[in-house]
């Protein structure tokens, strides 16, 4: 039996003193209930923002015991063939087993903060675990060793953290197992990847020297398992009632959309939100490198890209087993969707993407793009090649942005501009902003006139002023749900699935009448 020479009080949980809440606090957080803690702080010496994880203490001993019992647990697990859920079953049968057999002496204090070590290093993400745990932070980034790991935190941006990797050895391990554990593979031979977490977080790592002079590297984008709802975007003040009302007609009647903007500022988040209006029966297909897409609809194909293997082949420009983007488009088109959902339009794809739209497929997709005349000539420009004609098949461009507002990082919808035809005399494309946010106030002001709902109008037999009316009621829902709290994710799916199949019972639970 496995006995400590001096035991501790159950103080093992508490938080250090001199880590605890101190006036330079930006704000300081519990993760874990009892065990972990996030403090985000202005540096004394260069003031700074900086972020720190708080993690339970261990003395040498404790540690010592926590790494034998690791051990153990590696040695009879069978992680690397069991997926997510059954890794944590397997890691419960074995870890309950091994502390069995020890008689650990230990308090329940000691125990708890063992077991959280163990499955942290055993199970999870090790050192970084607590950092994917803070819902406050987006992105986790790791430039080499000897460097903070820095995170993206929502309300400071990118900021250093207290997590560092110290040796290069160390961290080319780290990266090869979490690697491993997305189910590919980096090497000497393939010494960058993108990759899938069991979590379903995005990964781009190194491996050594070969590609980042300073070391290995890894960069994490956070995935949300609760993702925001159209109406937790309009409470966080990214888009308005009114414009999510006018996307939620668009989406339904049947319109074509871009979602751009830069790296972080949103755009799956919001696209994401905005396909919840897709009606429920309506088939649908997406089409991803990495799985961002995350909606309820039960007729949906989630298809990815795979790598392949080997020397490229000349006649086609790919790998043996390489499965791409115009692969997997190519055969979603042969599936009869009612929506296409492109997760990055970049490449080839796109030109068959815009053929589909123009011939009554809806297209959705993200775009790398800072203002609509951008997004406009990378089309038309290679390798996209997109025929101005063909761009006016895509109705509406939404700029997605991060910025800095009254000294706090905010995502806001800057404007939404609609396609509305080709100059005949120019032959430029003409751009309607309907929507556009004004920084001064942090209002959005609407032009009084969409040209894609008088198209839909007139393609459905209605009336502008009657899909006008229909916005109009929509936001007046949307706002409901605000006052009722009804925002998350599930609750706002709920509501929106109600809406198509049974209005009235929706209206009765909103206590909202709305005027024929």
């Amino acid at each position: 039996m496995l006995r400590r020479t001096r035991r501790k009080q159950d103080q093992l949980v508490e938080i250090r003193m001199n880590e605890s809440s101190e006036p330079d606090d930006l704000s300081f957080d519990e993760i874990v209930q009892g065990l972990v803690y996030s403090r985000v702080f202005m540096s004394k010496e260069d003031r700074s923002v900086k972020y720190h994880l708080i993690e339970p203490y261990i003395d040498d001993e404790l540690s010592d015991i926590i790494e034998e019992v690791k051990q153990r647990v590696i040695d009879r697990a069978s992680f690397d063939r069991l997926a997510t859920d059954d890794r944590e079953k397997d890691f419960e049968k074995v870890y309950s087993g091994i502390i069995s057999e020890l008689a650990l002496d230990f308090t329940p204090a000691e125990n708890t903060v063992m077991k959280y070590y163990v499955r942290r290093d055993v199970v999870e993400l090790g050192r970084i675990q607590g950092l994917m745990y803070d819902q406050s932070i987006e992105d986790v980034s790791c430039d080499g060793q000897n460097v903070p790991v820095f995170v993206f935190h929502r309300a400071h941006g990118f900021i250093p953290s207290n997590v560092i990797f110290k040796d290069e050895g160390e961290l080319n391990t780290y990266v090869k197992k979490i690697v491993q554990d997305s189910g590919k593979h980096i090497s000497i031979s393939v010494p960058i990847i993108d990759a899938t977490l069991p979590d379903g977080s995005r990964l781009q790592a190194s491996y050594g020297r070969y590609i980042t002079s300073n070391g290995p590297a890894f960069t994490i984008r956070k995935f949300r398992s609760n993702p925001l709802s159209p109406v937790s975007l309009i409470m966080t003040g990214s888009v308005s009632a009114r414009i999510m009302s006018y996307l939620w007609i668009l989406t339904e009647y049947g319109a074509n959309m871009m979602v751009a903007g830069g790296t972080g500022s949103g755009k799956t988040t919001l696209l994401n939100a905005i396909l919840l209006f897709i009606p429920p029966q309506m088939k649908v297909v997406s089409i991803e490198d990495t799985r961002e897409i995350n909606i309820p609809h039960e007729n949906w194909i989630a298809t990815v890209t795979r790598s392949g293997f080997g020397a490229l082949n000349k006649s086609t420009g790919k790998r043996a087993g390489e499965i791409d983007m115009f692969d997997l488009l190519a055969a979603s088109l042969r599936q009869r969707p009612n929506y296409i959902i492109i997760g990055e339009v970049r490449g080839k794809e796109a030109f068959t993407v815009f053929q589909a739209m123009s011939a009554g497929r809806y297209g959705f997709g993200t775009f790398h793009a800072e203002d609509p005349k951008t997004l406009i000539h990378r089309l038309e420009s290679p390798p996209i090649n997109i025929p101005r004609t063909l761009i006016t098949a895509l109705d509406v461009i939404i700029m997605q942005s991060q910025l800095s507002y009254n000294n706090k990082m905010v995502r806001r919808a800057t404007s939404i501009s609609e396609i509305t035809g080709l100059d005949q005399a120019t032959n430029d494309i003409i751009v309607n902003n309907i929507f556009k946010w004004t920084p001064a106030n942090d209002v959005f002001t609407f032009s009084g006139f969409s040209y894609v709902m008088n198209r839909i109008a007139e393609r459905i037999g209605k009336t502008e002023s009657d899909l006008e009316h229909e916005a109009e009621n929509r936001e007046r829902i949307l706002n409901k749900m605000i006052e009722k709290k009804f925002y998350t994710y599930r609750d706002v799916t709920r509501m929106i699935t109600m809406f198509y199949k049974d209005k009235e019972e929706l209206l009765k639970e909103l206590e909202l009448n709305l005027e024929t």
